[in-house]
């Protein structure tokens, strides 16, 4: 399997995770508007073949409009409160120059007063796994 195979391959089961995660997320009550989100880069991209960093820049796009690019490395975390609303994130690989479509997730709606943490990782045999934990 080529480099840029696998790369899809993992992104693409972290994406489906992470959108499932989402919808799943239970509602909680919350007073400010917002709900938390953590990310970490678990993911050596020498694994797949790549860079160990494997750089990569989320863009995070809320109701349509770019909020933010985030770039992350390898055993990187981003943590952050976000004002609850409809998301969508893309993924570009800065290692490959592209977009990942496979990584796209959303557009969803997020609630306010949920805790999402996500922790992107290679399991056994290279097979990608986001652990995760909702509140």
């Amino acid at each position: 399997m080529s480099r840029f195979a696998k790369l899809l391959t993992t992104v693409t089961l972290l994406a489906v995770l992470a959108g499932a995660i989402f919808f799943a997320a239970p509602r909680a009550l919350a007073s400010d508007g917002t709900f938390n989100v953590s990310v970490f880069h678990g993911i050596n991209g020498n694994t797949l073949g790549l860079s160990r960093e494997l750089p990569v820049e989320a863009y995070v796009y809320r109701s349509d409009v770019l909020l933010a690019i985030v770039p992350l490395e390898f055993r990187e975390r981003f943590s952050a409160d976000l004002p609850a609303g409809n998301y969508t994130i893309k993924v570009f690989s800065t290692e490959l120059g592209t977009f990942l479509p496979s990584m796209q997730v959303g557009p969803v709606e997020l609630p306010e007063g949920i805790d999402v943490r996500l922790s992107a990782q290679l399991g056994t045999a290279q097979t990608p796994l986001l652990v995760t934990r909702v509140k």
